[in-house]
């Protein structure tokens, strides 16, 4: 129910702008990670299985390019480093912390 592409649609209470692609996508079968910030491309291996211990986004890597306006960047790199956990329902993707918050809700693209 992960595999494919999603986009953000919001980083806690800010809510992506149209005009930015952030996105993130999942490969199951090869346990892969990616994605937009809507400025720097992310990478990174998908557990295998979710532990609440350890944060699902640890092992994210990222180009480190300046753009105009990084300002969904830098508030979705921390996020996703506080995500143990996800939630989907319908065509939405909810990552969600150790406290039960949701830190990141995504639309299947």
């Amino acid at each position: 129910m992960l595999d494919g592409e999603w986009s953000v649609v919001s980083v806690g209470e800010m809510v992506v702008p149209d005009s930015v692609d952030a996105f993130m996508g999942f490969d199951i079968a090869g346990q892969l990670v990616y994605g937009c910030t809507g400025c720097n491309q992310l990478t990174g291996a998908l557990p295998a299985e979710v532990n609440p211990e350890v944060p699902m986004f640890s092992a994210m890597g990222s180009t480190r390019m300046m753009c105009a306006d990084m300002t969904v960047e830098d508030a979705l790199l921390p996020a996703l480093g506080q995500v143990v956990d996800f939630k989907v329902e319908g065509d939405n993707l909810y990552l969600i912390d150790a406290a039960g918050t949701t830190v990141v809700t995504l639309a299947k693209r």
